[in-house]
């Protein structure tokens, strides 16, 4: 006679009594003909007190460390009996995958069925008569990505701001998710209306966004851009409240982005240096404050052909908003105000910008250009009395060296291998492409394609400006004017290329805080990458290019919510930093994807169909980062929905 594998799974099978030992679980690895298994196993007692084991799933040649053994097991098991521990234990992130992963198959297969007590709760509801085989779920929408989302909307403070603006409840609603939108899956406005009700925004903002004038996006965001100053004051002031740090470095820097269309309306529509290689477009140009944490604190969209180093006259009065500082006009700061550092880069760091910073009161912490460092070319060859910066012995080596200068300013020169090796492929990139363009112009003129000599003079012209980077390591001319068949001539000016090599990788920092240390200030000046990773966020994954708007004011708003969204995700990834968690957005938006609402539907044979309207249990790793964040998804909405079943009496 065969034995049943799982001796209780039948419903003749007594039911567990709540008094015996509570059942455990545990791994094993276990030979077989196919080579070694890992197993887990159910130890539990049949009725008359006797211990017994079955197998729950088998895992393969699952590579789970022997050491996480015992604590996925015990996860798993409070996973498929229901029970959450009182304290949970600390489990790295590699553990917290086995787990999900592990209870999703043991719930996919379905072989096995938890040896459940028997529960007699007179407060709650039964449902009689259900029939099992025709119970469904559909309408499935995505809720984990957006209720993070919108607790970072709420968490800053945005929905009482904007009450506070004027704006109704149902624009605040309408507003929120605009810009989780903008978050979660970037698309226009027109876009945004057909994926709202993928979503589960409607359970959680309200089923009106789902209504009104299909331009509602569009007037949202517009009022918006109205409030911008206002609001961006609002969440300086929330950052500092939330996190408690003080605001002493502030970095500025600029980017562009480009249009999908000529934007003739838009008087800001200009062409300029694209910094994606779009220089054929036409484009605005995106000044913007950060704080040494990545935050945004202001923000100014110019004409596309705005140079960064005058763009910083019209930023001066952001910069001091944003400082807590009186208008430039004042002649001192009150007493008792922190000193605050700028930092700039290159293309900004003017003589005349250095000293509009210090007018207005700031430090300064500039990026020599970099023609200026060959004024330090005879300090930069006395390899002898550079240092290296300590920490980085995983990293590519960075040597520095501090000069004081007569006009009160410390210098330091830095000597970086990884901007070399970054400096030497664009060279050598840029330069490939210019001798292969004066290969080609040569075989044109050879062949007699191009004879006239006023032409094949421009031609040249353009190859020479389109290789400004390199075309000065060459000597290049006509060999004959009056027969232009003689093609060109080029040679290669090796003292001058060789004078450049020494310089690669060497820049130069410049600030009036004479007392800071080399290496503190090579640290600062790093900070600057901060506003670089607010860029590529904002330009990647948060939609700001290409902008399909030609309207300024459209233009100007697009770039608003961006920022917005862009506020949100520094948020979140900021607070889960404190908790020593580093997964960016991306990462959390994947993991969360799976977390979602969905539509439970339950027929009865009394002709009824109960409809519940609710988010699924959230999986170990959902939970882990709700908990992070404060987030108590069990209060999320429910809906329940009694209806009468179609039946053939009835079609």
């Amino acid at each position: 006679m065969e034995i049943p594998r799982f001796p209780f799974d039948s419903p003749s099978a007594p039911p567990y009594a709540p008094s015996q030992k509570p059942n455990t679980m545990f791994f094993r690895r276990k030979n077989s003909p196919s080579g070694r298994v890992l197993q887990l196993l159910e130890s539990y007692r049949n009725p008359q007190g006797q211990p017994r084991q079955r197998v729950v799933v088998s895992l393969g040649d699952a590579a789970l460390a022997q050491s996480d053994w015992k604590s996925v097991a015990a996860a798993v098991g409070a996973e498929l009996y229901g029970q959450k521990p009182l304290l949970a234990p600390e489990l790295c992130p590699k553990a917290q995958q086995w787990i999900d992963s592990i209870t999703r198959r043991v719930m996919r297969e379905g072989r096995w069925l938890p040896l459940r007590p028997v529960l007699n709760d007179p407060q709650a509801e039964s449902l009689e008569g259900v029939l099992v085989d025709q119970v469904t779920h559909g309408q499935s929408a995505v809720l984990g990505p957006v209720l993070l989302a919108k607790h970072a909307w709420e968490a800053l403070g945005l929905p009482a701001a904007l009450g506070a603006l004027g704006l109704s409840p149902r624009e605040q609603a309408l507003a929120a998710a605009s810009v989780i939108n903008r978050l979660v899956e970037p698309l226009s406005e027109h876009a945004l209306r057909d994926w709202l009700p993928g979503t589960a925004l409607p359970e959680l903002l309200g089923e009106g966004i789902l209504k009104g004038d299909p331009n509602r996006f569009y007037y949202v965001s517009d009022a918006l851009l109205r409030r911008q100053v206002k609001l961006e004051a609002h969440l300086r002031g929330q950052q500092v409240r939330l996190f408690n740090y003080p605001r002493t470095i502030l970095l500025y820097d600029l980017t562009n982005t480009h249009f999908e269309g000529q934007a003739r309306l838009n008087p800001k529509a200009k062409r300029g240096k694209n910094k994606q290689g779009r220089s054929d477009c036409p484009q605005v140009v995106v000044g913007m404050v950060y704080d040494e944490h990545g935050f945004e604190l202001a923000h100014q969209t110019f004409a596309g052909n705005q140079s960064d180093s005058t763009s910083l006259v019209a930023m001066v009065e952001s910069l001091q908003k944003a400082a807590g500082y009186p208008p430039p006009s004042a002649d001192s700061l009150p007493l008792g105000t922190p000193p605050v550092l700028v930092i700039v880069d290159a293309g900004v760091a003017t003589a005349a910008n250095v000293k509009l910073l210090a007018k207005a009161h700031f430090h300064y912490l500039v990026n020599d250009s970099r023609r200026g460092r060959k004024k330090w070319q005879a300090e930069f060859a006395q390899d002898a009395l550079f240092q290296p910066v300590s920490g980085r012995e995983h990293q590519s080596q960075v040597r520095i060296r501090s000069l004081d200068i007569k006009s009160g300013e410390r210098l330091v020169l830095c000597k970086s291998e990884g901007r070399r090796e970054k400096e030497l492929a664009i060279r050598s990139g840029a330069e490939k492409r210019f001798l292969e363009g004066l290969e080609k112009l040569h075989a044109r003129l050879q062949k007699g394609r191009l004879s006239d000599v006023v032409k094949a003079q421009r031609a040249l012209g353009r190859l020479l400006e389109r290789a400004a980077r390199v075309q000065r390591f060459y000597r290049v001319d006509l060999k004959d004017a009056g027969d232009l068949r003689a093609g060109l001539t080029w040679e290669r000016k090796d003292g001058v290329r060789d004078e450049e090599d020494s310089l690669l990788g060497c820049y130069v920092l410049r600030t009036d805080r004479s007392q800071l240390d080399q290496e503190r200030l090579w640290e600062l000046y790093i900070l600057l990458s901060r506003a670089e990773d607010g860029f590529s966020w904002l330009k990647g994954d948060l939609g700001l290019r290409p902008n399909f708007h030609h309207l300024e004011g459209r233009v100007d708003a697009h770039i608003f919510i961006t920022v917005l969204a862009y506020q949100l995700l520094r948020y979140l990834t900021y607070t889960l930093e404190q908790k020593g968690d580093h997964r960016d957005w991306p990462t959390l938006r994947r993991v969360l994807q799976t977390h979602c609402y969905a539509t439970l539907n339950l027929p009865t044979r009394n002709g009824t169909v109960v409809h519940l309207r609710q988010a699924g249990a959230p999986e170990r790793c959902h939970q882990e980062i709700y908990e992070k964040f404060g987030i108590d998804w069990k209060q999320l909405p429910k809906r329940k929905i009694t209806a009468a079943m179609n039946t053939p009496a009835t079609l």
